[in-house]
């Protein structure tokens, strides 16, 4: 059993017995999914529509669609197999039960779905999973040979910073319906070569809390227009 307190000695630690428990926590600050959106990266929110969000503005609606539904049956069976395959260089630790909140800047909050201890070294790691449906080459090509998504990378780079662990691991499942093709791919970064990445996110995700704290709208008004996507 994992004494969650000491292993993740950076953070505060919260015990998630339900959906809607879960979603007051994610209400409470900025988690990972939210980091390319704060960064204005994201195709599918901006910044000022988080913010409304955030402070309480606008509720934000339950969305669901095949691919998240197919996401979330395959990812605890993504992470079985993961320690299957990698369990003999990584100890994996389930957090799915807990969510976390950085102790120097508790607005920063992450729910991992997995940690990792290299047996090797000893460094403590996040574990990332996706399942995504690639719907065309433009898509494929985001997923260059260790390369991630503009968005999955703010992601780790956020909960790197929240745990101050050393590494990450994002371990994804990619379907190419037009091709006919599924791949995997694993991706491995180590924060130290990040730290400039990590600061300037970090730089911009306090901006974006102080708006959200003073109730300032950030200025990036324009909406998504979904349909075009």
């Amino acid at each position: 059993m994992v004494d969650y307190e000491t292993f993740f000695g950076n953070c505060y630690v919260d015990y998630v017995k339900d959906t809607e428990q879960w979603h007051q926590l994610r209400g409470k600050g900025i988690g990972g999914s939210d980091a390319g959106i704060v960064m204005n990266v994201s195709q599918y929110r901006t910044p000022y529509e988080l913010w409304e969000e955030k402070t309480g503005k606008v509720k934000r609606e339950f969305v669901t669609n095949e691919a998240i539904e197919k996401g979330n049956v395959l990812e605890p069976v993504m992470f079985e197999l993961f320690k299957i395959l990698y369990g003999n260089r990584y100890e994996v630790i389930d957090t799915k039960n807990i969510s976390l909140s950085s102790k120097q800047f508790p607005f920063l909050r992450a729910n991992l779905d997995g940690a990792l201890i290299n047996k090797q070294t000893g460094q403590k790691g996040v574990l990332e999973i996706k399942s995504t449906t690639i719907q065309n080459v433009s898509m494929l090509k985001k997923w260059k040979q260790d390369d991630l998504p503009i968005t999955y990378y703010f992601q780790v780079l956020h909960y790197l910073y929240v745990t101050g662990f050393d590494f990450a691991i994002v371990y994804a499942i990619l379907d190419i319906p037009w091709s006919n093709q599924q791949e995997t791919r694993v991706v491995e970064l180590n924060k130290a070569d990040l730290e400039a990445d990590i600061e300037i996110l970090i730089k911009t995700e306090r901006w974006f809390w102080n708006k959200v704290v003073t109730k300032t709208p950030p200025p990036f008004l324009e909406k998504r227009n979904k349909e075009l996507i």
